[in-house]
């Protein structure tokens, strides 16, 4: 790409009748005052000012005779005090970033603000339920309303995945409602699941589709009234507190699997 020589200049701290008057003694060994005058723009009155402050900054150098002459120092020369303190400068930067960097690093989880509550779509609920789940230590609890709705897919991956949970030693609790028992696919997940170590209760109505992580992170669901469905996820104490004391009480209230898996038709019959 083509350099355009006044832009450069000017990029570089001269001013237009400064950079003009430069970049014509370039051109030349050397120049007149009347020859700067053909060859550029500049008023003849400033560029007696151009001239001066090209002098004052060791752009340009005065030979005197009979006429005064005018010649150009090498841009390498020129400008070498001016690149020395943009690199000075550009260093300056470079270091200040790097310091808050580090200092953005130090910050520890905790104190680094949090949102009380997001809300998930689309893509954002499976990625973010996929990382809670791989995040999970110690213990899942589940309240699943519309586990009657789920497809067979849907169905087959949650059962992976809980099954990778038990088998890391993670305690999953499940609480069913009592109307998705009627699907012979829930069922047969239900019967997997409880053989590989979920623990599981069945109620009458589960309030919404919940799941709890370890203490310390939490989503639910609510159907929308014109459809679809929100997703919400928080990590306040508080909330997440809250969600597993309402999730024993559902828990104690809830009745054995097998029970209800033979008065549905399961295997268990």
């Amino acid at each position: 790409m083509a350099v355009n020589s006044i832009e450069l200049l000017r990029a570089l701290g001269l001013s237009t009748y400064e950079a003009d008057v430069y970049n014509a003694l370039l051109r030349v060994e050397q120049a007149k005052v009347q020859d700067l005058a053909q060859v550029t723009e500049v008023p003849r009155p400033q560029i007696y000012v151009a001239l001066g402050s090209l002098l004052d900054r060791g752009l340009c150098r005065e030979i005197r005779g009979k006429v005064t002459f005018y010649a150009a120092v090498a841009p390498s020369t020129a400008f070498r005090g001016t690149l020395k303190q943009e690199e000075e400068l550009l260093k300056a930067k470079a270091e200040g970033i790097r310091a808050l960097d580090e200092e953005h690093h130090r910050l520890s989880p905790e104190s680094i603000p949090q949102s009380f509550v997001q809300v998930l779509r689309g893509r954002q609920v499976k990625n973010e339920i996929d990382s809670l789940v791989a995040s999970a230590k110690e213990e899942l609890l589940i309240t699943l309303k519309y586990a009657q709705e789920q497809s067979p897919k849907s169905l087959a991956g949650a059962v992976k995945a809980e099954t990778a949970l038990l088998e890391r030693g993670v305690r999953v609790r499940c609480i069913y409602e009592r109307q998705s028992l009627a699907r012979p696919e829930v069922r047969s997940a239900l019967e997997l699941l409880a053989g590989r170590g979920e623990e599981v209760r069945v109620i009458e109505s589960v309030p919404m589709d919940m799941m709890v992580f370890d203490r310390r992170s939490a989503l639910f669901s609510l159907n929308a009234l014109r459809g679809g469905v929100t997703v919400f996820a928080f990590t306040h104490p508080s909330l997440v507190e809250t969600m597993r004391l309402s999730f024993d009480r559902l828990w104690e209230q809830g009745e054995d699997l097998k029970e209800n898996l033979a008065d549905s038709g399961g295997a268990g019959a």
